[in-house]
């Protein structure tokens, strides 16, 4: 299921080099910061790196599970089991993040935790072995795990430092290429209605900026499509 001509052939590097730029970007948060709003609903800054913490201990820890079954989703594929969520969210859906991020001491221990997730999801990312592994009860090769996840980090990126004061970078280029180039298989590649880079395209494929009347008019059916996932 994989899409080769679509990864990066350095996958592994970029996967490492994302995940370096969150664990930099987490680093220089200050303790007020933290509690800023994010795109994500319900979840402050603090509660958003729970959650991304979370996952690439997840995502890195699937290269223990090797299979010889075949693989069930690729990158692209992957996304169809999270849909972008119909109905807002409720406290039962966001307590267990409240609760985590508030079992931390400090606000430097919550970042020192998440940057070494980072940096040891980096150097993971970067010694990767090759071939199929188990997540999430699917089967994928390790290249599409990878870009799943620098995907993920792309994403939460735009959601951590939409309401940040001041100028933060921003994803990796070849990483939101990448996250577009997903977009693209998702919601099926075409044209774009003007203006759309591909932060934009994120953002609106995403749900995290919902599509205008202008937009919706150039999409037409394809409007259908969007949010592609939440």
């Amino acid at each position: 299921m994989t899409v080769p001509e679509l990864l990066p052939a350095d996958i592994r590097e970029l996967a490492a080099a994302q995940a370096e730029v969150m664990s930099d970007l987490v680093a220089g948060l200050s303790d007020a910061e933290l509690v800023f709003p994010t795109r994500c609903a319900g979840w402050l800054a603090a509660h958003l790196l729970i959650h991304v913490r979370f996952g690439l201990a997840e995502a890195t820890g699937s290269f223990a599970e090797p299979t010889d079954e075949p693989a069930d989703r690729d990158y692209v594929s992957y996304w169809r089991d999270w849909p972008a969520p119909a109905e807002p969210a409720t406290f039962g859906q966001v307590r267990w993040h409240w609760a985590n991020a508030g079992a931390y001491g400090s606000a430097g221990m919550l970042r020192e935790h998440f940057t070494g997730t980072a940096r040891q999801a980096a150097g993971v990312s970067r010694h990767a072995p090759a071939g199929r592994f188990c997540l999430q009860g699917h089967v994928m090769a390790a290249e599409d795990i990878l870009a799943m996840w620098t995907v993920e980090l792309v994403v939460h990126q735009f959601d951590l430092t939409a309401y940040l004061p001041g100028s933060r970078p921003g994803p990796l280029p070849a990483a939101l290429s990448l996250t577009a180039r997903t977009l693209d298989g998702l919601v099926g590649a075409a044209e774009r209605p003007g203006g759309w880079d591909d932060a934009t395209y994120v953002l609106k494929g995403t749900g995290r900026v919902p599509l205008d009347a202008a937009d919706r008019e150039f999409l037409g059916d394809r409007a259908a499509a969007f949010p592609a996932f939440g």
